[in-house]
């Protein structure tokens, strides 16, 4: 019988008895398991209903929190006693409301409750504004907050607070997690976690460092390596990314994707030629209806099956609809993208075929913005940088369904599951029940 909890989990709820408890490091290094078991047994002590579970969004506390008491293996201690409805958690005889914190116009959620207890999610994606209402609403001599988080830039205000664990104030508790601190996870992921992120998002991600975004954001980019004379095998089928820009150069790229049903070489992605257009440099604005018709004449050779791009462009993308050409709303979220697509380069499965000059200059050349770093967020200079937002817009949006010709391969970003032995402490007064932990 396996142990229920990794020892760093284990150190977590033995020590998580402090105002805040905050739980920070690399992804899926099991913060979010220990930090809601610790959560839980909270509020079976809690003499009240004034109970809050808190994420970026709703739908991010409910996926995150509640569907893993609800659903999981890993809550089976807590599930027979909670019940969903209404957009509230029951457990036992206790309310536990549900609440976003996306943004400043979120913080008329907080404002006029007293907490008990709080439960916060990805906390480091919180306005400080929401941190300081949500810190300020824990007035009850019991009152506590946990919380997990991946790290963010070093001068975040919870970065401030677990500064100050560290140097033993009494209010709070915070603990460093890594990848390789949970034994549950899978190596093979583990592994992939580590080798596919580099820069900031090896440091944050892998690490589970505190650390500015700064340098070259495509460090380990080497045209040796990422840019091929030629599309290195045939395409299944063509896709294609769109930059708009009215004033600003507007770029159009074509990307061949090999799942290798065919090859059996596994995945491949390549950009196999670009449209770029720069208004300033050309000395001459063209009209949308202009650009419109260039970009069905590049695109009429390669039978493209989607475009993808910026759902702002609404008045082009019309343009484009009125000539047959199926456009889908990209995700444009910039540092997510920018993870994937740092991420699927360095995993070998995108390539950029020399033709496309102003792709491999824009890839060169692209940093973080230095002055955005100071003040405490992370954001790439706006600079050069329209051919790979169009690939950006591609490579995070676009999902290819990859064939594997041997097996089907389990699924590495999952935990392993294993039995959970009895959690028994004195105070338990759910003692002798069973329950799963990652």
């Amino acid at each position: 019988m396996h142990d229920p909890f990794a020892p760093k989990q284990l150190e977590f709820i033995t020590n998580a008895t402090k105002k805040w408890n905050l739980a920070h490091g690399s992804v899926r290094s099991g913060k979010t398991v220990c930090t809601v078991f610790a959560f839980m047994h909270a509020v079976y002590n809690c003499p009240d209903s004034k109970i809050y579970i808190v994420g970026h969004t709703f739908d991010t506390a409910y996926r995150n929190v509640v569907r893993m008491l609800m659903e999981s293996e890993e809550m089976a201690l807590f599930r027979p006693f909670c019940s969903w409805s209404g957009k509230k958690l029951t457990f036992k005889d206790k309310i536990i409301t549900v609440l976003g914190a996306k943004d400043e116009g979120a913080v008329g959620n907080f404002q006029g409750l007293t907490m008990s207890l709080v439960y916060c999610d990805e906390m480091t994606l919180y306005p400080d504004s929401i941190i300081d209402m949500i810190d300020s609403r824990l007035s009850m001599p019991h009152s506590k907050g946990y919380a997990a988080m991946n790290p963010s830039h070093p001068k975040h205000k919870v970065k401030q607070w677990i500064d100050r664990a560290e140097l033993g104030d009494n209010n709070y508790y915070a603990l460093h997690f890594t990848l390789e601190d949970t034994p549950y996870v899978n190596q093979e992921y583990k592994n992939r976690i580590r080798d596919s992120s580099s820069g900031i998002f090896h440091k944050r991600n892998y690490l589970g460092l505190w650390c500015l975004a700064e340098g070259a954001i495509f460090d380990f980019f080497d045209p040796k390596i990422y840019v091929v004379p030629r599309a290195p095998a045939a395409a299944e089928y063509f896709i294609a990314g769109i930059d708009y820009g009215a004033s600003n150069p507007f770029c159009c790229l074509v990307i061949g994707v090999n799942t290798g049903k065919n090859a059996q070489t596994g995945k491949q992605m390549w950009v196999e030629a670009e449209y770029y257009w720069d208004h300033k440099k050309k000395e001459r604005q063209k009209t949308n209806t202009e650009m419109a018709d260039d970009v069905e004449l590049f695109l009429e050779p390669y039978g493209v099956k989607q475009i993808y791009i910026d759902p702002s462009a609404a008045s082009f993308k019309s343009d484009l609809r009125k000539r047959g050409m199926h456009t889908v709303d990209a995700n444009n979220e910039v540092e997510e993208g920018i993870y994937t697509l740092t991420s699927e380069m360095k995993r070998g499965f995108v390539k950029i075929v020399s033709g496309c000059t102003n792709l491999i200059r824009e890839i060169e050349s692209y940093v973080w913005d230095s002055k955005a770093s100071e003040k405490g967020y992370d954001e790439p200079l706006k600079r050069d940088d329209h051919a790979i937002d169009a690939l950006r817009y591609i490579v995070h949006t676009h999902k290819v369904n990859v064939y594997d010709p041997y097996k089907e391969k389990p699924a590495v970003d999952k935990y392993m599951r294993y039995n959970i032995n009895t959690f028994d402490t004195s105070k338990d007064p759910l003692r002798g029940q069973r329950g799963r932990s990652f």
